[in-house]
Formats: C-alpha cells, sequence, structure tokens
C-alpha cells in the first residue's frame, strides 16, 4: 500500500510517517495541496494506492483538493483527517468523495487499520484461508480458528513471502531481500529465529507446516503434504 500523506503540520508529518514506517507501508510526505498536486501530475509520477489528507490546510483546503480531484476523474482513495468531528463536516467530506472521514487525535494502529480497510474495499480484495487460519494481507491481520494471532511486523511479512511461494521453497537470501531489504548474508541466525517465532505462533495444527529445507531455505506446504 503506497501512500500518499498531505498535512501542513510538520510534528504530525513526522509521528505519521514513523507510525507508517512501522506498520510497512510505503508513503511520501508533502505540506500542501499544491506539492501533492505536483506531485500527482509530474512525470514520472509515482502511483499511489491512497491518499491521507488534512481537512485544514493552507490555500486549496482538504475538501477542495478532494473536489478538484474527483472532478478530474481522479478516483484514488482519499481518507480525510481533521480536529473538527462535526456531523457536518463528515456529511461534507463523504459527500465530496471521501472514502472514510478520521478526527484528531487518534490512535495511529488505528489509522493504518482503517486505511487498510479502505484499500481493501476499493480492490474487493478477500482474506486468505489456509488452514484454520485467516490472513488478511491489507489489514496485516492473521487469525487462527477465529482467534487473533498477534505477530510483529517482520513476522508477518515472511508469512507473506512463503505464503505467495505457492508451497515453493524460498531461499533465505530471497526472505532477507524481501522482508529485510538486504543483499548479503549477516552471518546470523534471525531469519531461523523469527520463523521459529512463526511456527510457535500459529501452532503446530493449523493445517500447514512451515518446512526447512536443508541447505535451501523454506516452504509453506499443508498437512497432507507433509504428512506425505
Amino acid at each position: 500500500m503506497r501512500t500518499l500523506l498531505v498535512d501542513d503540520d510538520p510534528a504530525f508529518r513526522r509521528l505519521a510517517s514513523m507510525a507508517l514506517q512501522e506498520a510497512g507501508v510505503e508513503h511520501v510526505t508533502v505540506g500542501s495541496a499544491d506539492e501533492a498536486l505536483a506531485l500527482l501530475d509530474g512525470n514520472g509520477a509515482p502511483g499511489f494506492d491512497l491518499i491521507l489528507l488534512d481537512l485544514e490546510l493552507p490555500g486549496m483546503n482538504g475538501v477542495e483538493f478532494l473536489d478538484h480531484l474527483r472532478r478530474h476523474g481522479r478516483d484514488i482513495p482519499v481518507v480525510l483527517v481533521s480536529v473538527h468531528d462535526s456531523v457536518p463536516d463528515k456529511v461534507r467530506a463523504l459527500q465530496t468523495g471521501a472514502d472514510d472521514y478520521v478526527a484528531k487525535p487518534f490512535e495511529f494502529q488505528e489509522l493504518v487499520a482503517r486505511l487498510r480497510a479502505v484499500i481493501r474495499r476499493s480492490r474487493g480484495s478477500q482474506p486468505i484461508h489456509v488452514g484454520l487460519l485467516e490472513i488478511d494481507p491489507l489489514l496485516r491481520q492473521v487469525t487462527r480458528d477465529g482467534q487473533p494471532v498477534e505477530l510483529t511486523p517482520r513476522e508477518f511479512e515472511v508469512l507473506l513471502v512463503l505464503l505467495n511461494a505457492q508451497e515453493r521453497t524460498v531461499s533465505r537470501k530471497e526472505i532477507l531481500r524481501r522482508v529485510w531489504s538486504m543483499n548479503f548474508e549477516p552471518g546470523t541466525n534471525f531469519i531461523q529465529v523469527h520463523v521459529s517465532r512463526l511456527r510457535s505462533k500459529l501452532g503446530a495444527n493449523s493445517g500447514f507446516q512451515i518446512r526447512t529445507v536443508r541447505g535451501q531455505g523454506y516452504r509453506l506446504v499443508s498437512c497432507a503434504q507433509s504428512s506425505s
């Protein structure tokens, strides 16, 4: 999920940036609607999946910016944030085309969850079911037989890499590159530690197994295959 954060408060941008980074959300921050438009309209501009937009911006405010986007055919999901929590403000924002409205102050954990929920609705994506597990890549949530499983961001990324491999063996080098952005072996066993913790948290009877392929890496297999 690549997010464009538009807010004129440097302190809020710093806090939001740290929270988004911790949640594994790729993002770019700007301080005004004009900067956002320049970025969106620029040559070779990066694509964004969602805009997190402050309502009280200097110059063109959040609602005006949102109205500009919608009138020019941009249907990118937009979540408005504001210190105002009145019903008329929310109604106006939603009628203009906002996908959600969040009042400050808020917990960043809740905000990230709501951003992912907006993206999931816009894409029509569904959670993935593996054995007793339900894995939601956008909300970054895992439940086992209906009960939440608390994974760290890195553990969740390792699980996604193995899941997306579709039972192909994933090398340590590939895991390092995709989860930790490393192109070298650090000479430690921290991948093994993360996989061990992942196995423990998901449980031995989840309907699948994370198998160690000696000298190669790891592979996610169903119980039927692991017992054959």
